[in-house]
């Protein structure tokens, strides 16, 4: 890796935003065909609780496990996801090397945590009217906007997930 791709400047939250919904959009259209061969078990059947039982379950694990592996392999062949790619961002460990296994699976994790509570806190926030509800659903989205306001206040421009998984997310 040389000098420049180890130093360069952070990426700031419009590049990671774009690069997110990038990527958004390229992971929807990897679980659509992972979930082909799924189709096969329920007979062409939609996977419901109702209807699958247990085969849900493990269903939602593929789902994951997908996931994980667009993005792990992404980040550590590499250091970028065809959306990073594409609005030229590359993620590097905090030392200038590139993304471990270890360091992908607490940034991951980290990420999925946060996706998932701010789309909780937007569907129960759908509903007309105001109750107390939507002050939890609020409470939800405090994380992921934490997450980005920390790449506006921090120093170096680094994310929470930047800061837990030692890595640094830079423009190419």
């Amino acid at each position: 890796m040389d000098e420049s791709s180890r130093s360069g400047a952070a990426a700031g939250i419009l590049r990671r935003l774009g690069a997110f919904f990038y990527d958004a959009l390229l992971l929807v259209a990897l679980l659509f065909v992972a979930t082909l061969p799924w189709l096969a078990l329920t007979g062409g059947e939609a996977i419901t609780p109702g209807s699958a039982g247990g085969l849900e379950y493990a269903y939602r694990g593929w789902l994951l496990a997908v996931a994980f592996a667009y993005f792990g392999l992404s980040w550590t062949h590499g250091g970028q996801t065809l959306g990073m790619r594409a609005w030229r961002l590359r993620l590097v460990r905090a030392d200038g090397g590139p993304p471990g296994w270890l360091d992908a699976t607490v940034r991951f994790t980290l990420g999925a945590t946060m996706a998932l509570l701010a789309g909780f806190g937007l569907w129960y926030l759908r509903a007309p009217g105001w109750s107390f509800t939507d002050l939890g659903a609020l409470l939800l989205l405090l994380p992921p906007l934490g997450n980005l306001l920390s790449v506006a206040v921090h120093p170096r421009g680094c994310s929470l997930q930047d800061l837990a998984s030692l890595t640094r997310v830079l423009r190419t």
